[in-house]
């Protein structure tokens, strides 16, 4: 079940991060549409016209080049259960994780909570370099072997690059709405059938998923999929983000089935100007 369990995790992160990396409030806004194409408009048309998925995906694409930081928080709340022959086991997942990121050269600090019914919660904190990953343990750091992280740096390093990812929406853009809330644009996909596995996919293979997680993700039948992004109105950068999904998965005899929803806010945008990794975690690489 905790396998299954990562997966899933790993492919809600990615959307996450995605989103976080399209985020940074102190950038200058680009130039809109409406200056140029609603010259016939009353001020007030041009003020309250929502801007198309392709207009909102190219402005927030545009506006995220210089950023250099930010921080990202992330709730996800898992109910799982697992039926194997008569017998049966429920259990509810809450993981939280806060990640400072500075995108150049790649390094990042994150802090991350799990607690499963039934077992003592785990803390973990954890420094990700472009080529190394310390992690504490109880109070001892260790230095996680190339061999075990290569493939989590490797996704790491591709959601640094985010410009593509609100491309998958285009995949989809008829389950998908573009409203407004506040100071924010929404983008709001109810994805259901192959259309959300199809999203899946491409979501995991833009940041970097190995083989395994592939083949895992062709067993899962997802029922559903929602996702909703909060874009500023004046930035055009990402507020927040949320992301739930229904799914089952049959694997040796065993069936599981999973409610996961996974709320992300992003702030510090171009404030995390250093990561340091503490003396105690380099000395574990020795």
């Amino acid at each position: 079940m905790k396998k299954w369990t990562t997966v899933l995790i790993g492919a809600l992160l990615a959307v996450s991060l995605a989103a976080c990396n399209d985020t940074d409030n102190t950038a200058t806004p680009p130039a809109t549409n409406n200056e140029t194409s609603n010259e016939g408009n009353t001020p007030a048309e041009q003020e309250t016209k929502i801007p198309t998925l392709d207009e909102l995906i190219t402005k927030t694409n545009a506006a995220t080049k210089e950023m250099k930081s930010f921080t990202t928080e992330a709730n996800i709340d898992q109910n799982l259960k697992l039926d194997a022959g008569e017998q049966s086991q429920d259990q509810q997942v809450k993981t939280s994780l806060k990640m400072d990121i500075i995108k150049d050269p790649m390094m990042i600090y994150q802090e991350m909570n799990m607690e499963m019914s039934g077992q003592e919660a785990q803390n973990v904190k954890q420094y990700i370099t472009s080529d190394k990953i310390y992690s504490q343990v109880g109070d001892q750091w260790v230095a996680i072997p190339e061999a075990q992280t290569a493939a989590l740096i490797e996704q790491m390093k591709a959601s640094m690059n985010p410009e593509g990812e609100l491309e998958q929406f285009k995949k989809i853009e008829e389950d998908t709405e573009v409203t407004e809330e506040g100071d924010n644009y929404v983008i709001n996909a109810d994805v259901s059938g192959d259309n959300v596995k199809e999203l899946a996919k491409a979501v995991m293979e833009q940041n970097g998923s190995d083989a395994q997680m592939q083949a895992m993700l062709d067993q899962m039948n997802i029922t559903s999929m929602k996702m909703k992004y909060m874009i500023n109105k004046e930035t055009y950068l990402p507020a927040s983000t949320d992301v739930t999904m229904v799914m089952e998965m049959e694997q040796n005899g065993q069936k599981m089935t999973m409610d996961m929803k996974m709320t992300s806010t992003f702030s510090n945008q171009d404030q995390v100007e250093e990561i340091k990794i503490p003396q105690e975690a380099l000395d574990s690489a020795k």
